[in-house]
This record gives C-alpha cells, sequence and structure tokens, in this order.
C-alpha cells in the first residue's frame, strides 16, 4: 500500500478548485477556525435551528456551508464515505479551517455497545483507501493528535473511547474480521475516521471523531437500529454534547 504515497506536488490544487466553482477569490471564502462535519440531513437541520447558523453566500455555488453567528464554527454535511471528507478537509483548510469535529455513525463489533451508545475514537484501523496516499507511513492504525484535549468532557457525558475500523467496503465486513478485531478491542466500523485523521496529520490539522452506534455485530449476525428509541437518544445526547462543549 506504501506505493500509493508520493510527496511530490499534485496537479490540482483545492483553492484553485473552490474559486473556480465558486467564483469568487480566496479573501472573500475566508472561514472560521472550527468545522463540524455531519452525514445525515436531519442532524444538519437540528444543528441549524439550534444555532441559528445562515448559509455562507460566497460558497453556496460550490457547497453549502452554515457559519453560527459570533462564533468561529461553521457547520457543513459531507456524503458518506472517507473520500468525500477528506476532499471537505482539503477544501476548507485552505480558507481557515484548522479543526474538524466528525458527528458520525458506526456499527458496533465490541460486545458491550449497544445502539445508541456514543463513542470518542481516539484512533482507526486502516482499511480505507485515502489514507494510504497521505502517509507515507505503513502502520495500521492512524491516531487522531487532539483526542486527549476531547477525554475530560466526553468522559463526563459517558462516551466509550477506542479505536474504531474504517472500511470502504461495507458488504465485505466479514464474521472473521469482526470477530479477530473484536478480540483486538475496536469498538466498532464506519467509513470516515481513518481517512480524516490521515488528512489531518498531512495537512497539520485537527481532527476528532465523535460517533453515534446505529447498528450492532453480535453472535455472527446483524441488526440495524436505525428506527429505535435507543439510537433517536443517542442521537440526541451528541446533539447535545456538540451544543454545549464544540459549538459555544
Amino acid at each position: 500500500m506504501k506505493r500509493f504515497f508520493d510527496n511530490s506536488l499534485p496537479l490540482l490544487n483545492p483553492v484553485d478548485i473552490v474559486e473556480a466553482f465558486t467564483g469568487r477569490s480566496k479573501k472573500e471564502l475566508v472561514l472560521p477556525e472550527r468545522a463540524v462535519i455531519v452525514f445525515d440531513t436531519g442532524d444538519l437541520r437540528r444543528l441549524i435551528q439550534k444555532t441559528g447558523a445562515e448559509i455562507v453566500g460566497q460558497w453556496s455555488r460550490f457547497r453549502p456551508v452554515y457559519r453560527v453567528p459570533q462564533r468561529g464554527v461553521v457547520i457543513i454535511r459531507s456524503y458518506v464515505g472517507g473520500p468525500n471528507v477528506a476532499a471537505l478537509v482539503e477544501e476548507l483548510s485552505p480558507f481557515g479551517v484548522t479543526e474538524f469535529i466528525l458527528y458520525g455513525y458506526c456499527g458496533a463489533i465490541h460486545n458491550e455497545l449497544q445502539i445508541g451508545d456514543l463513542i470518542i475514537s481516539n484512533g482507526a484501523l486502516r482499511e480505507d483507501g485515502v489514507s494510504y496516499h497521505y502517509l507515507k507511513d505503513q502502520a495500521d492504525i492512524v491516531y487522531s493528535d487532539w483526542a486527549g484535549a476531547w477525554l475530560l468532557q466526553a468522559r463526563r457525558k459517558g462516551f466509550h473511547e477506542g479505536l474504531v475500523w474504517s472500511c470502504d467496503a461495507i458488504y465485505r465486513e466479514t464474521v472473521n474480521k469482526i470477530e479477530r478485531y473484536r478480540k483486538l478491542g475496536i469498538l466498532a466500523v464506519e467509513m470516515e475516521v481513518a481517512s480524516l485523521y490521515a488528512v489531518c496529520a498531512f495537512r497539520g490539522l485537527k481532527g476528532i471523531a465523535f460517533l453515534v452506534v446505529s447498528d450492532v455485530f453480535s453472535d455472527g449476525a446483524w441488526k440495524g437500529g436505525f428506527h429505535t428509541e435507543a439510537l433517536k437518544k443517542g442521537v440526541q445526547e451528541l446533539t447535545d454534547f456538540l451544543l454545549e462543549e464544540v459549538i459555544r
């Protein structure tokens, strides 16, 4: 996998791309230092309503970015998958964003986790594709250097702390892998965290992922919890945490 890493200059520059699509100059596109990334339209809508965030007109031709009044925070929705999150980080960071908070979902593989539980991910097992383009290091796990700054707040709210497994191929999350990674203490599987942490490490940015368990793998079977009261409760708890600790 190391062959994917190449430290020569890329031909595509995110500043050029953003300026081309927005029709604006870099000076007009400046953003605050912190961005909250969500995937679900309902989560985006709730955060906008709770914070009074307003769309940043200069960005609207390219990406809908919402700025929270009187706060150094923007909220933005990403499509699922590591490549989409990586592109978003690349495109926002040249315009002032240095801190990226991911509000995501995951499937629990650890036996102690249930639907609606919350996780702070201090690192991710790299079964994505993106991270191998950004990190020369072939280590199996990429860590967040920013996780320690959030542990106290997360523990107070009952978050589980640990590693997740970032896998691009959701239909190749096999029985043997799940059992092996469970024994290694990995908490859950998702699609984006390794990519986020790799891009942030490469660019010298801060990144942290907060996740809610939406489904579980247990006893060789999968159980979805997407319309359960337990998940609704977990989503509300994670939303409240972001409003109290992240967007303040």
